[in-house]
């Protein structure tokens, strides 16, 4: 049985559809400008508002948090396909990998199967975490595609008093490109995967900007030994691992004070893993998702000084997944959820009063929808003794709503000291009331950097399956558990060195009920997680043509029975770009993962270094690109920490991961 949401299928159409539209090549049309990879300086790079991110729209060297903004140039250089790629690359961040999903977790908080990441995924302000499992992909399931990010903001330390729960150790904000003229990609890359997409941007007459991107992706799957699979006795070769069928849609349409979007996303998987002790090697076992969110935002001017914000939002999520087992006879468990929801928010931004910036805000949302369903046979349903019993394993049909105030103040205190207090308090129809007060002071010097210090607080809600999940074979649920709460205190020093930059953040927090299942696998609130850190980070420019970003993490969490599992003590990431002349271009990056715990403490998984080379050309002059990208290029051989498991052939805690893969891709603008 499931223990986790998303995955989805595709009409194979669409994806016909998209690569016949890629094959047609270029039109008439303006060709799209670009940004080269090496063409931002980082006074340039530092300067961007973070339009979307802080609902204030900060500066990132002057808002009080720790921030990273990757742009549209990264990730061409570096070939990264997933934002999983994206988050690999930064300090703190840790990615795992069970096959059925990628999910991240950030400064040692990663238990494994928990797919609900304490941090917020937004596309141009918009959450992504959908209302079941309060969770969001990060792999091939997220709901757009990379080629259509201008830059993806990454904003460290509880942001409750912005965003209110899942937002415990930040956000991660996608920022959407515009586009004038046509687009197309087609790819072919390892374990016989197909992609393609088409895209269209501009204006209208009436001076309306548009924007129109659909894409198909379909892989047949790689073949991977299982080494605790052949111990049984059993052919330990998976087949068909992430084979996978799926597709995107992304629309907008946007005049100067108000924007349309919507985002929609499918994808059907095949696992065939043996998770859950289900029959390994059956490609029957795929797990489905489907997303949709539409958003309508509008901006309006009450004065010089005064600005309005609103937005309404609505979205739908649905998942499938097939569980084949072979006693008492050979069947097929269904798991399933759907959800629905719809919100409103205003806020109102003004600077009335001098040297202030002032926020007042409200929001609302209605989880119309939050079901859960598994059943054996139809609606019947095997019991632990494998007695078939009439009606369904779990028939769980809740709702619940949320309302929120907020507040914050941005006080210049003098030229060189700013002072950022913020105040929320969100009501949930399960859970009461909850407040989540911020205090940020960023003091810039003359010669010694800028100097910055966040004091927060943050809680996470159960989310309906860690409530209502319960079934005869997977009793998992408990309506008893309540929310999880965290305190924090980060300081952070950020230093400019010529065509360079060098930061540092340090960082204690303190998680207090952490929401998760103890040793029989039922939901608990656990005893305080406590979390000391260092995040070193180092960027340097060279002559225009070359650039480096280079950092090491370390992470010293400690909770009940000790450290906890997957949390490597220590990390080391750099990423070099390179213009190599006559239109070539490359990224080389290296990873450094320490060793995990598993298994409640009880097993490790061993340290491993990854390399991954991407090689690019676009002629100058040309409408077109080629790019290789090499991922695991030196054929490491490691494994990922999952959730304490059962197969055919016995317990497992640790996931091997593919070698070396490669992706071609070719684009072209019309």
């Amino acid at each position: 049985m499931s223990r986790r949401p998303l995955a989805v299928s595709l009409p194979r159409r669409l994806l016909v559809l998209v690569l016949a539209g890629c094959a047609l090549g270029p039109a008439t049309g303006q060709a799209t400008a670009r940004l080269d990879a090496l063409s931002m300086s980082l006074e340039e790079l530092t300067a961007v508002r973070i339009l979307a991110t802080p609902k204030f729209a900060e500066d990132a060297e002057h808002s009080p948090s720790s921030v990273s903004i990757l742009t549209a140039a990264e990730i061409r250089s570096f070939g990264w396909r997933t934002l999983a790629d994206v988050l690999r690359s930064l300090q703190g961040f840790n990615v795992t990998e069970d096959h059925t999903y990628a999910y991240g977790g950030v400064r040692g908080v990663s238990a494994p199967g928990d797919y609900r990441q304490r941090f917020q995924v937004l596309i141009d302000g918009m959450s992504v975490n959908e209302n079941v499992y309060a969770s969001v992909p990060v792999d091939s399931a997220f709901p757009l595609d990379l080629e259509l990010v201008e830059r993806i903001e990454v904003i460290r330390g509880p942001s409750a008093s912005v965003y209110g729960g899942d937002s415990m150790f930040g956000v991660v904000n996608v920022v959407t490109r515009s586009l004038d003229g046509g687009e197309a990609s087609l790819a072919a890359g390892s374990g016989r995967h197909l992609e393609g997409r088409v895209a269209r941007g501009g204006q209208t007459d009436g001076g309306l900007g548009y924007l129109l991107s659909a894409s198909g992706f379909r892989a047949h799957g790689h073949s991977l030994a299982f080494p605790d699979i052949a111990a049984g006795g059993y052919d330990g070769t998976a087949r068909e691992l992430r084979g996978e069928t799926g597709g995107r849609l992304f629309a907008r349409l946007r005049s100067s004070d108000w924007r349309a979007t919507l985002v929609h996303s499918e994808r059907d998987r095949v696992v065939p893993t043996g998770s859950y002790e289900t029959e390994f090697n059956d490609p029957a076992h795929r797990e489905r998702d489907d997303y949709t969110l539409a958003e309508f935002a509008a901006d309006q001017s009450a004065d010089a000084h005064t600005t309005l914000h609103q937005r309404v939002y609505v979205g739908s999520y649905r998942y499938r997944g097939n569980f084949p087992y072979a006693a008492p006879s050979y069947h097929l468990n269904r798991d399933g959820a759907e959800g629905r929801w719809w919100g409103l928010e205003g806020r109102l931004v003004s600077r009335a009063l001098a040297g202030q910036r002032w926020t007042l805000g409200f929001e609302y949302r209605d989880n119309l929808r939050q079901y859960q369903k598994n059943a054996d046979l139809g609606n019947s349903c095997y019991d632990a003794s494998l007695a078939l019993l009439p009606g369904a394993c779990l028939d769980s049909r809740t709702s619940s709503h949320l309302a929120s105030l907020y507040a914050q103040d941005e006080i210049s205190l003098s030229r060189q000291t700013l002072l950022t207090a913020g105040l929320r308090f969100d009501h949930r129809s399960r859970g009461g009331g909850q407040w989540s007060p911020r205090l940020g002071l960023v003091h810039e010097t003359e010669g010694a950097g800028i100097f910055k210090l966040l004091y927060a607080t943050a809680f996470r809600d159960p989310s309906a399956y860690e409530r209502f999940y319960s079934a005869p074979t997977f009793d998992y649920g408990n309506s008893a558990v309540h929310s999880e709460h965290m305190r924090s205190l980060e300081a952070a020093w950020e230093k400019r060195l010529g065509n360079g930059r060098l930061s540092a953040s340090a960082y204690f927090f303190r998680l207090h009920d952490m929401i998760a299942p103890d040793a029989s696998g039922i939901v608990r609130n656990s005893r305080a997680l406590t979390g000391r850190g260092l995040e070193l980070e180092f960027e340097q420019r060279w002559a225009e043509r070359f650039s480096l970003r280079a950092g090491y993490t370390l992470q010293l969490p400690s909770g009940e029975g000790g450290r906890p599992d997957n949390a490597p003590r220590q990390m080391f990431k750099a990423n070099l770009a390179a213009e190599l002349g006559g239109g070539f271009h490359g990224g080389l990056e290296a990873q450094h993962v320490t060793r995990r715990l598993a298994a409640s403490g009880t097993q490790a998984v061993g340290a491993y270094t990854l390399v991954n080379l991407n090689l690019r050309y676009q002629p100058p002059a040309r409408r077109w690109a080629l790019s290789l990208g090499l991922y695991n290029l030196l054929d490491r051989r490691f494994s990922d920490p999952v959730a304490e498991d059962s197969t055919i052939a016995g317990p497992r805690w640790s996931m091997p991961q593919l070698g070396r893969t490669a992706l071609l891709r070719g684009s072209v603008d019309f």
